[in-house]
């Protein structure tokens, strides 16, 4: 069987959690002797190129064009329509199986209908539905999944925001019409979905899985980096740099708290993002330690060596992949009860749960950890590691998918 995954970034340009998640899987499946290959297709870059290169025996095909964006060549590009055309051609995929599409625009779909190539999309977020791919108001508050806004007004427009055409729900799911089934991480972006009108039997939910890591020691400069925080008690890690969407604003504003509660406290801001959030972050220092960008292979150690993650998302999360490398670590996360994030932890086993953007509770579910003995804790990092092992395992996550191109096949 051959499978072609399409992509609009991919590792190592981008390694965001639906990259990184699309690795594994790819991997995996190859392990498992299922053909596949990727192409990566971007209408947005500096400058145009088309390029071949392996990625730990990935084949990856890469085409890129300089921007030239309007809402119409965002819904669909004709240089990205013919790119497919000419690689479904060449591979003769079973399969095409589609992950985010902002950048590869609608033509994805398209070259697979007119091909008769059968489609499986996995949505790691809300783009079928909403320009900013989040329903995420520039306010802070949530657009309700079943009123369909023909014109958005009042959109959180700082990151990705594409296809602002009028009527774009109806648009999108006209042209997105032969997928034969949508696949997601997480519950949470199904009932969005089926809110929405899409119907319940065209969505799986298929849980990521990854592949063990080994790194527990600091093998790397970015740890060095840490220094006096890696041997603090206690320290918290927040991997989600200046993003507002991540939940930055919410704990800048539980950092007074979370300081003046807990003695000796240490966090570490890992991730890039908006200058003037980073900046904030900064003025806590000594106390509060602002990496920047790290490698996605470095991060294990700054979760191994954290007593706890911060996850706050303010915005419909899928299935939050620092969830799962937090665990992977053994370090219990605290996280907002909103979108996928519930779906992974497990209140008061694996981590804490609080209502999004509510600082004041996440300072207290903080403090409940730490007041808690250090044996309860020590199980809780073990819980979290066994959770990773039998929730978000790569081989099962690899079956499920190879039965569902089996299925979508015909084969």
């Amino acid at each position: 069987m051959r499978i072609l995954f399409v992509a609009n970034t991919f590792p190592p340009a981008y390694t965001g959690g639906a990259e990184i998640a699309t690795y594994h899987a790819c991997r995996g499946l190859l392990r498992a002797g299922v053909d596949c290959s990727v192409l990566v297709l971007n209408n947005r870059a500096s400058e145009s190129l088309d390029e071949w290169y392996s990625l730990d025996g990935i084949p990856v095909h890469r085409v890129v064009y300089g921007r030239l964006r309007t809402a119409l060549t965002d819904v669909l590009d004709e240089r990205l329509y013919q790119v497919v055309r000419a690689e479904l051609r060449r591979l003769r995929p079973d399969v095409v199986h589609v992950q985010n599409a902002s950048g590869a625009t609608l033509a994805p779909f398209l070259a697979c209908r007119s091909a008769r190539v059968p489609v499986v999309n996995t949505l790691h977020d809300l783009w079928l539905l909403c320009p900013n791919n989040m329903l995420y108001r520039a306010d802070g508050t949530f657009c309700d999944p079943t009123k369909d806004s023909h014109a958005c007004q009042n959109c959180f427009r700082r990151y990705d925001f594409w296809g602002n055409i009028p009527f774009r729900r109806r648009v999108f799911a006209a042209l997105t019409s032969n997928v034969r089934i949508f696949v997601s991480p997480s519950q949470a972006v199904v009932d969005c979905h089926v809110e929405a009108g899409y119907k319940p039997e065209r969505f799986r939910l298929i849980r990521l899985g990854f592949e063990g890591t080994t790194t527990t020691q600091r093998q790397n400069a970015v740890l060095d980096r840490c220094g006096a925080c890696l041997n603090s008690e206690p320290m918290i890690l927040f991997a989600g740099g200046g993003v507002e969407i991540k939940g930055a604003k919410v704990v800048l504003e539980a950092l007074p708290g979370l300081l003046a509660s807990l003695d000796g406290l240490q966090v570490v801001v890992a991730g890039g993002g908006e200058p003037g959030l980073l900046a904030a972050f900064r003025g806590y220092a000594p106390a509060v330690q602002v990496l920047g960008s790290v490698p996605a292979a470095d991060m294990h150690g700054l979760f191994a060596a954290a007593d706890l993650t911060l996850v706050p998302s303010v915005w419909h999360e899928n299935a939050p992949l620092v969830v799962c490398e937090s665990f992977q670590a053994g370090t219990p996360v605290v996280g907002s009860d909103f979108g996928g994030i519930p779906e992974l932890i497990r209140d008061g086993k694996t981590g804490y749960l609080f209502s999004v953007g509510d600082a004041d509770a996440m300072v207290s579910a903080v403090r409940k950890h730490f007041a808690r003995p250090a044996i309860e804790r020590r199980r809780m990092r073990l819980r979290c590691a066994k959770e990773v092992l039998t929730r978000f395992v790569l081989s099962q996550h690899v079956e499920r998918l190879r039965k569902l191109y089996l299925e979508v096949s015909g084969r």
